[in-house]
């Protein structure tokens, strides 16, 4: 039986590890990996606490108009004798039993509970922007690390394809050279290039690897971790853009020139919480309190010896150091400087969008002439490759002509990758770029 039990815990250790191996090599798509940097990106775990910490002061805010109630308790054992009447009787005693509840009620505290109150809501909604805007860039850096990856994956597919493409070539011609239809030079010259084609494919699987590790990274996984990627369709549509409304829609939509507005509306509270100093502070107490030598055994007990009282205070400060007006005064500073930050906001948001267009736009004609390139190059490539074959061209001209086609191959996808993140990069300077839930 205890041999049984020992080969099963073998086998359970043995196939845990390969189930999680398993799970390594599994095909994500682009959202799945959106959603996995959203739970793991430490940005996002800070973010997300910022916003609970402001979420729990906005709850403290809204206790300020609540009252205050407290509740005490005393037992007390004396080293002389208390002497009080007891029901018209003088009696004397070491012990003595007290409790008392205490109320206070604010009613007015010089508006500064109701501007802590609409600043704690700003700053709330504010830390959820911040939230929103660090999900938004975590989205990017995805979908920019996820892109290099399955770029790098086809430059390497390319890399492979020339590579096979020349020691083909290569044994083509070393057989025409040993019946004498070649020269020796020509051996080596494709020699020569397909040495260059094994370092353009030790680049290509380096730059591959890299690109993983990165992507593993932003995810917050093991750098290991071997993720198989869905391939992303290439759909390209030319847009039409108009500046001055995308601006529009940027100011309406994006996170944080919406945060700093609610950080400027904050500050202007802040100059009404320090101003509250001028006012005057008035609050409503009760109190409650019993006091006996004897610890009470009935009602008549309690009702003997209880009282209870009610009040209005009201405070009012005459001089406080100057301690309020130097307050007003920084505030108002605060506020002044929040001023200056939306409006470098507002210029960075047209700044960014207009970059995103220019980006996009450039992006657009890569991939018109990449495209017209890659016709040419292969049509250039077929042609060379036939006059070497019948002797009217040279091997130089055929291999020139096939870097062209690898080269025109490979500008293409990078220009179609390009043009999908800066696609998305306008997204995000709109601030349509929506979070993966």
């Amino acid at each position: 039986m205890k041999k049984i039990k020992l080969w099963s815990w073998i086998i359970v250790l043995i196939i845990i590890p390969a189930g999680l191996n398993a799970q390594g090599g599994k095909s994500v798509s682009l959202n799945e990996c959106i959603k996995i940097a959203l739970k793991n990106n430490t940005q996002i775990v800070s973010a997300k606490s910022n916003f609970m910490i402001h979420k729990a002061n906005l709850r403290s805010a809204w206790g300020n108009f609540l009252p205050q109630i407290s509740a005490n308790a005393q037992y007390r054992k004396r080293s002389e004798e208390l002497i009080m009447f007891r029901y018209q009787d003088l009696i004397s005693s070491k012990d003595s039993y007290y409790y008392d509840i205490n109320v206070s009620q604010p009613i007015f505290s010089g508006f500064r509970n109701y501007a802590n109150l609409k600043k704690g809501q700003l700053n709330r909604e504010m830390y959820e922007y911040y939230l929103v805007n660090t999900e938004q860039m975590i989205q990017l850096e995805v979908k920019s690390k996820y892109y290099d990856v399955i770029k790098n994956k086809e430059l390497l597919e390319i890399a492979q394809e020339t590579l096979k493409a020349g020691e083909e070539e290569l044994e083509r011609i070393e057989t025409m050279q040993r019946v004498g239809s070649v020269s020796k030079a020509e051996v080596f010259q494709q020699k020569v290039r397909v040495g260059e084609n094994r370092l353009s494919l030790i680049q290509a699987e380096s730059a591959l690897t890299t690109a993983k590790t990165e992507l593993n990274h932003t995810l917050g996984i093991d750098v290991d971790t071997d993720l198989q990627l869905q391939e992303e369709e290439l759909n390209y549509n030319k847009i039409d853009f108009n500046f001055d409304e995308l601006v529009e829609v940027a100011f309406t939509n994006r996170v944080d020139y919406l945060a700093v507005k609610n950080k400027l509306n904050s500050a202007k509270y802040d100059i009404m919480v320090s101003r509250s100093g001028y006012y005057p502070q008035m609050n409503l107490s009760a109190n409650y309190n019993w006091f006996d030598v004897n610890f009470p055994q009935n009602q008549r007990d309690l009702n003997e010896f209880d009282s209870y009282s009610f009040s209005v205070n009201m405070s009012f400060n005459i001089f406080n150091q100057l301690q309020t007006s130097s307050n007003v005064s920084v505030a108002k500073a605060t506020k002044i400087a929040v001023d200056a930050e939306l409006e470098q906001t507002k210029r960075q948001v047209k700044l960014d969008v207009k970059q995103a267009i220019l980006n996009l736009e450039m992006a657009e004609e890569n991939i018109n002439v990449t495209n017209e390139n890659l016709v040419a190059a292969e049509e250039d490539y077929r042609l060379a490759k036939e006059r070497y074959a019948i002797g009217a061209g040279t091997l130089l001209e055929q291999i020139t002509s096939e870097i062209s086609l690898t080269k025109a191959k490979a500008n293409r996808i990078e220009a179609l990758y390009n043009y999908k993140y800066n696609l998305a990069a306008l997204e995000l300077a709109v601030g349509k770029l929506e979070v993966i839930d």
